[in-house]
């Protein structure tokens, strides 16, 4: 790769990340309504949900500073991966494409389930949608299927497993979690098997110490789990990749 290609490359990402980050805090505040009396949006007071919606309509959406935040986190994060997964070949390319989806999906995903404990369908069916079509396009455009079937083998192992998981009684697994482990799967699968390992322990390696926290506060409801998913992957990303 040149330095101008490098250079187009990682600048492209940035721009993207800051964008994405910039409005990453608005879509976190329209996503996290409550579906009972208990839940909590993000800086609201207790609302049932028809009311979390009005507030939301008619409240300022986030302050200035959360936005600057999420842009530099996210162009950072973007840039890291771009580096990470450098190439100028097709594949190199859909990879860093396949990543950065993950990246900005699994960053909503956290943020909402770490407010409302939810990972909303419809933000990881899109982010499903997007992998999907970006691997296709490389196999279509390559004459090479390979890696579309081992990334789709990938996201229904680990999403099979999470669903066993979840189907355990007092497992703690919700139909999300499931949902995501599929999404994630398929990402890992793009970076070989190995990678898929790595990303399914991770997430209960880097979980233990809150979990531990938790069950000694005697905390009621759940803990979000989701964050830790997406850790596990990005995580696994960064050693394997």
């Amino acid at each position: 790769m040149s330095h101008l290609d490098a250079a187009l490359l990682f600048g492209s990402a940035g721009l993207t990340g800051a964008l994405v980050g910039a409005v990453l805090p608005c879509a976190t505040r329209l996503l996290a309504v409550p579906t009972g009396p208990s839940a909590r949006t993000i800086g609201a007071a207790e609302d049932a949900p028809s009311g979390g919606r009005q507030r939301l309509a008619t409240s300022p959406c986030v302050a200035v500073s959360d936005r600057v935040l999420g842009s530099v986190s996210l162009a950072v994060a973007s840039i890291g991966i771009g580096l990470r997964l450098r190439s100028a070949e097709l594949s190199g390319l859909a990879t860093l494409a396949v990543w950065l989806v993950i990246l900005y999906s699994g960053a909503l995903l956290a943020a909402v389930d770490i407010a409302v404990r939810r990972l909303p369908t419809p933000v990881i069916a899109v982010a499903a949608a997007a992998v999907f079509v970006i691997l296709a396009a490389e196999a279509a455009m390559t004459a090479d299927g390979r890696r579309l079937v081992v990334a789709a083998a990938a996201g229904a192992a680990l999403g099979g497993g999470y669903l066993l998981l979840a189907l355990v009684g007092g497992s703690g697994m919700g139909l999300g979690d499931v949902r995501l482990a599929a999404l994630l799967g398929t990402a890992l699968g793009t970076l070989g098997w190995d990678a898929v390992l790595l990303g399914a322990v991770l997430p209960y390696l880097l979980a233990a110490p809150a979990a531990l926290a938790h069950l000694a506060s005697r905390a009621e409801g759940s803990m979000a789990f989701g964050p830790y998913l997406v850790a596990g992957a990005l995580v696994a990303l960064a050693l394997i990749a």
